[in-house]
Formats: structure tokens, C-alpha cells, sequence
């Protein structure tokens, strides 16, 4: 098998591998999954075993990802009678529901898995998930709070919740939320990222110096980050220009990291192959944001 639709690969097993590893990772790439599972199904389904129906369960929730309600109720159907009366595939019905935009009977069939199995954390996230489609983001905050005085190990649960806070501009509890996730993810860049984000959009002397330490931490873990040196740049130019609060101390820090970072944009940009015109353009920038002795 070498190719499914638009999709290239060299053999089934390297497909299947691939499917593989998007699940481990939690990765979507909805559009290749549901190409590229459709394919191994179609041609390969006897050299899959019992890795088979995961794959059936990956490409169905793909195939509602690329609004292919069809194909998804077909695949489905064919869980349905392999796992008859199984709380997975019900779930996975609910999610067919929901695609379709019958919620009252998405939440009914939720409400009954709850009955059974109040501790059905699945359960509880695609009731959340149907308040966030229905854009009730006042309620969709206070399931997430319940929800997570149950199951406060949930870390995208902790980010959902903060995403629905900084919408409301509640960035102080926004803040807390991704306290919660760095607590149980030290070494993941993006965290440190996100936490940098919400620290430098409150301001003021004491969160820019928040900002400017994880911003340097989120580098330190992923230095070819683009957008976490380029805020670094911006929060050491902002603290460089504050009159008050600051210390002298600080000041140097910040004016030895924006020299630092500014150059690390710029190599990170050259070494993927940046036109004339774009390294302008970062330079324009950093030359706006030069900081200097004040």
C-alpha cells in the first residue's frame, strides 16, 4: 500500500505505526487519520489483530473532526455490533450526537452513563464539551471547577478552564489554572509559555517579572520557540522602559536578555530558511524595542 488519497506512505505497517503514535501523543491530525485509518481498514484489516477497533474508534472521532458525519456513522455501526452494550461505544454515540447538533439527546445518554458510574470522568468531560459548543461560558466554568474538585489531575481540564478565563478576562484565575498544570508538567515549553502569556498581558512590575522568568524558562526547554523569544524580547523592553519599581538590578537582567534573545530570534529565523524580507522585518522590530541604559 503506498498511497491513500493525498496521503503518501511506505507500507501498511508504517501507516499503522503512525496511527500509533498520533494516539500515545494525543495528536488529532484529524485529516491523515481519517485518510490513512480508511485505507489499513479497507485493505489491510486482517493484518491489524485487535489493534483494529482502536483504529475504528480513532478514524470515527477523525472522521467528526472533518465533518464527515456519514462515514463516521458507519464506522460506528461496526463498533456497535463488535462491543454490543459497551459504555465506550455509547459515549462514542453521544460524540455522534453532538456532531449533529442534538444535544438534548447527547446529554440524556451522558446523563444515563453518569447514573451508572458517577466516577465516568468521559461522562462528565462531553457534558462540559457540549455547554463549551453551545457557548454557555458561565456554566462551562463552573462544570470545569466541579469537575476538578473530582479529577484535579486533569491537566487539560486545568488549560480549558484557563482558556475560558482569560476570555473573560479573569486573568488572575487564568494564571492559577496554569499554575495547577506546571505543578504536574515542569518540563513542558508551552506551559511555561502559556503561564509567561497571562503574567505579561496583567502588567505591572511584579507579573512582567514573572513573565520575563518563564518566558526564559519556556527557551531554556524549547530554544527554537518563536513566539516565546519574541515575547521575551518584548516583556525585557517593557521592564527596560518602566520609571518606577524596578530595580537596577533587574534592568541589566532584562537588557542582557533582550541582547540575548534578539539574537536567538534572529539565528532561529536564518536557520529556517528566512528570505531577506522577513529577517527586515524581525530586525525592524527588534530595532523598535532596542533597549538601553535608562
Amino acid at each position: 500500500m503506498a498511497e491513500s488519497g493525498e496521503v503518501l506512505f511506505p507500507s501498511w505497517q508504517a501507516a499503522r505505526d503512525q496511527l500509533r503514535k498520533w494516539r500515545e501523543d494525543g495528536s488529532k491530525q484529524s485529516d491523515e487519520v481519517l485518510a490513512w485509518g480508511q485505507a489499513l481498514i479497507t485493505e489491510q484489516r486482517a493484518k491489524l489483530g485487535d489493534e483494529l477497533w482502536t483504529i475504528y474508534e480513532q478514524v470515527f472521532i477523525a472522521a467528526l473532526d472533518c465533518k464527515q458525519t456519514t462515514a463516521a456513522t458507519v464506522y460506528l455501526r461496526e463498533l456497535s455490533k463488535k462491543f454490543p452494550g459497551s459504555k465506550r461505544v455509547l459515549l462514542l454515540r453521544g460524540m455522534r450526537l453532538e456532531a449533529t447538533e442534538l444535544y438534548e439527546e447527547a446529554e440524556r445518554l451522558y446523563e444515563q452513563l453518569l447514573t451508572e458510574d458517577p466516577t465516568n470522568a468521559s461522562a462528565h468531560k462531553r457534558r462540559l464539551a457540549i455547554l463549551k459548543a453551545q457557548g454557555r461560558t458561565v456554566e462551562l466554568a463552573t462544570g470545569l471547577t466541579k469537575y476538578l474538585k473530582e479529577f484535579m489531575a486533569d491537566h487539560d481540564a486545568w488549560l480549558e478552564l484557563a482558556d475560558v478565563y482569560v476570555a473573560n478576562q479573569d486573568y488572575e484565575k487564568a494564571a492559577f489554572c496554569l499554575e495547577e498544570v506546571l505543578m504536574a508538567n515542569p518540563h513542558h515549553h508551552l506551559y511555561h509559555l502559556r503561564y509567561a502569556e497571562i503574567r505579561h498581558t496583567m502588567g505591572g512590575v511584579d507579573n512582567l517579572e514573572v513573565a520575563r522568568k518563564y518566558y526564559a524558562q519556556s527557551v531554556n526547554l524549547h530554544g527554537s520557540s518563536v513566539r516565546a523569544l519574541t515575547g521575551l524580547c518584548l516583556v525585557c523592553s517593557t521592564l527596560c522602559s518602566t520609571a518606577r519599581g524596578m530595580s537596577s538590578k533587574s534592568k541589566t537582567d532584562s537588557r542582557k536578555l533582550f541582547g540575548w534573545a534578539g539574537e536567538r530570534l534572529v539565528s532561529v529565523y536564518e536557520g529556517q530558511g528566512a528570505g531577506e524580507y522577513q529577517l527586515k522585518a524581525v530586525q525592524a522590530m527588534l530595532d523598535n524595542l532596542s533597549v538601553s541604559d535608562r
